[in-house]
């Protein structure tokens, strides 16, 4: 069993990857340029198509650049533009092919390398990825993003000390890059470094004093130094540094709830959702929290809730089959949820999930 702190730390874990991930750059100005030595067909489908990404009409724009590269096949920009409407689509395989293309065409071009790095971590082809972003940052040695994105990508492939080496090398570059030395510090934490990442942490604090994101790491690592009460003061101030910021504030409650603050963590829970209702972790967290309160009718709706936007959550079905056997003669409509969790379960090849369902329909079915 893991012990609170190393729950407090996982949690955090869960979020460094997503602050720390790299976007894909803005490309397709370069496409909508008109060349003047191109034809005049040509040039109006380039036209059209910056209208139409303008306009936030991706798809239509895409058809559009895909007829310009037929007049034009020789040129890197319009597929590197169709690369990089793709991976807004998160269409990331296309986007690839794309990129490659563009780079077949103009191998040394610094952007195009990162564009097909990112795209390429998108599909979790870690290894692929970094050597993009590798090139990228030797085309152009200032190209932050491409060193970010290596960084972070081998952050995500488990090479602590490769991504603790990139984010040095970011800061020979960039020396007041807070988000290097933040990032950096949970490379060192997953080291089991904490001395070294309470260092580059509170370096990171220094740089940017009220990014909650810093705080949160900083709180991390205080809990695994053994210093509880700090650890819990940075979380606190991370709550006060953004208190709009529905991801932290979803963070803040998963920190409570592991301390077993459940009246704090369903607060924080709460604020999260109106500030991002489109967060379903939040609202599954709530239900499990209401649930162990006897809130049956307050389980009841955030269950539902996640269960409408995603219908293949297996826990969700669960603990609405739980709310709803809790509220009282509903188990009919229990056991429905019951036997579409185990259905799910069974699909994830999720061992533990199929044993809880069929406890759980078992039990019901002999008072039926």
């Amino acid at each position: 069993m893991l012990n609170r702190t190393q729950l407090l730390i996982s949690s955090v874990f869960m979020a460094v990857i997503a602050i720390s991930t790299p976007q894909i750059t803005q490309a397709t100005e370069i496409v909508a340029q008109a060349n003047p030595q191109a034809n005049k067909q040509l040039n109006d489908l380039l036209e059209q198509g910056r209208k139409l990404v303008d306009a936030g009409d991706v798809e239509n724009a895409i058809s559009i650049y895909t007829q310009a590269v037929s007049l034009d096949p020789r040129n890197p920009k319009i597929y590197s533009g169709i690369a990089y409407l793709e991976a807004l689509r998160g269409n990331f395989q296309v986007a690839a092919q794309y990129y490659q293309n563009a780079l077949i065409l103009e191998p040394n071009n610094a952007d195009f390398q990162y564009g097909l790095g990112f795209t390429l971590a998108n599909l979790k082809q870690y290894d692929a990825a970094a050597d993009a972003y590798r090139r990228a940052t030797m085309l152009k040695r200032d190209n932050i993003p491409a060193h970010q994105g290596l960084a972070a990508t081998l952050f995500r492939k488990g090479d602590y000390a490769g991504a603790i080496r990139a984010y040095q090398t970011l800061l020979t570059v960039d020396p007041r890059n807070w988000q290097a030395y933040s990032a950096m510090g949970m490379a060192f934490l997953k080291q089991e470094n904490v001395s070294k990442a309470l260092e580059v942490l509170q370096q990171a604090e220094m740089l940017a004093p009220n990014e909650a994101s810093v705080q949160i790491k900083l709180g991390a690592a205080l809990l695994k130094y053994g210093d509880r009460n700090g650890g819990i003061a940075a979380f606190e101030k991370a709550a006060q540094l953004a208190p709009r910021d529905g991801d932290v504030q979803f963070q803040i409650g998963e920190i409570f709830k592991v301390e077993q603050n459940f009246e704090a963590a369903s607060q924080a829970y709460k604020r999260a959702l109106a500030l991002k209702p489109t967060l379903m972790a939040a609202n599954a967290a709530l239900g499990e929290i209401q649930l162990a309160k006897e809130d049956y009718v307050g389980a009841i709706i955030s269950y539902r809730r996640v269960i409408e936007n995603n219908p293949d959550d297996a826990s969700a079905h669960f603990g609405m089959g739980m709310a709803l056997k809790g509220r009282g003669s509903r188990e009919t409509q229990a056991i429905t949820f019951f036997q579409k969790a185990l259905e799910l379960y069974q699909q994830q090849g999720n061992t533990e999930g199929v044993q809880k369902s069929q406890a759980a329909l078992k039990e019901l079915q002999k008072k039926k």
